[in-house]
């Protein structure tokens, strides 16, 4: 079953998450098919983008929080030939279980795992992976649960391990931010000065910004890659 990997209790903006992932991907209907076709484009625009910016090697082990259908770890997979475990952890029910069909009926084999979970209490032990993928998860949560994400991902985390995150840009226009938020159901969007505090505040050393550009509103994305220093 999914749910045993999900905590017994989600706080209410996790849960407001996965209800809107599950209905974008599991309702019948053009909303659904839509919300499918975004994901694959998606993986396909930022995996090798991402492989770049974490500056992935075949030999490393790979956690991306918030994977959705895990397109993103699957392109770095197969982009790189990987050798090391690739795990991907979401709240939604209806993307991991999508995901794991399209793994299983994929011609190119693949160790891409997906499980469903919370970033805020990752279902793996300690100082696993090499590296900690974010994309498009920090809009969803508070500032405690933010500081609280990225202490999760320090712990599961090698030494000199590095995470690799980025999320929309907040617009000048905060009517518009505004309207992103509503539209995604999410929280809120941070600036890379707030953003990189959060990192250093939780222990990764020298955040390094990088570029993306997406194909849609708001265009830019604040991103950046940090180290442990252990």
């Amino acid at each position: 079953m999914l749910s045993e990997f999900v905590k017994t209790s989600l706080s209410e903006t996790e849960s407001q998450a996965r209800r809107f992932y599950d209905q974008w991907i599991g309702s019948p209907g053009l909303r659904s098919m839509l919300g499918r076709l975004i994901f694959r484009l998606s993986g396909a625009v930022y995996g090798p983008t991402f492989v770049r910016a974490a500056r992935l090697t075949a030999d490393e082990n790979v956690l991306e929080i918030g994977c959705g259908m895990g397109t993103i770890l699957s392109a770095a997979q197969v982009r790189l030939h990987s050798m090391g475990s690739h795990l991907g952890v979401d709240l939604s029910l209806e993307m991991v279980a999508r995901g794991r069909a399209r793994i299983l009926s994929c011609r190119q084999p693949t160790s891409v795992e997906l499980v469903v979970g919370s970033g805020l209490a990752l279902p793996v032990g300690d100082s696993l992976f090499d590296v900690v993928l974010l994309s498009h998860v920090i809009k969803y949560l508070t500032d405690d649960q933010l500081s609280q994400a990225l202490w999760e991902a320090r712990r599961v985390l090698r030494p000199r391990g590095r995470i690799v995150l980025w999320e929309f840009h907040p617009v000048l226009n905060s009517s518009v931010t505004q309207l992103i938020l509503r539209c995604c159901q999410a929280q809120r969007l941070r600036g890379p000065d707030e953003l990189k505090a959060f990192l250093v505040a939780a222990g990764f050393r020298e955040p390094t910004s990088f570029r993306v550009i997406t194909p849609w509103l708001p265009w830019s994305n604040v991103a950046f890659t940090g180290w442990l220093d252990l």
